[in-house]
């Protein structure tokens, strides 16, 4: 009987460890997001300008 309310008790700490850890994942993962997006908007806007100053047509049909 100890060893099973040792046992669930252990499993109840477990289980909030866990959750620490997926939330610092999911927050770094989010972040790789975000910096990802931005680095790859600015890289579309300076292809822009860098088109632009070119001269090439960048108008739509």
């Amino acid at each position: 009987m100890f060893y099973a309310i040792k046992w669930h008790y252990d499993q109840g700490k477990k289980g909030k460890e866990n959750v620490a850890e997926k939330r610092e994942v999911l927050r770094a993962a989010g972040t790789v997001a975000a910096v990802f997006l931005l680095s790859l908007s600015a890289l579309g806007l300076v292809a822009f300008a860098l088109l632009r100053v070119l001269g090439n047509d960048l108008s739509f049909p």
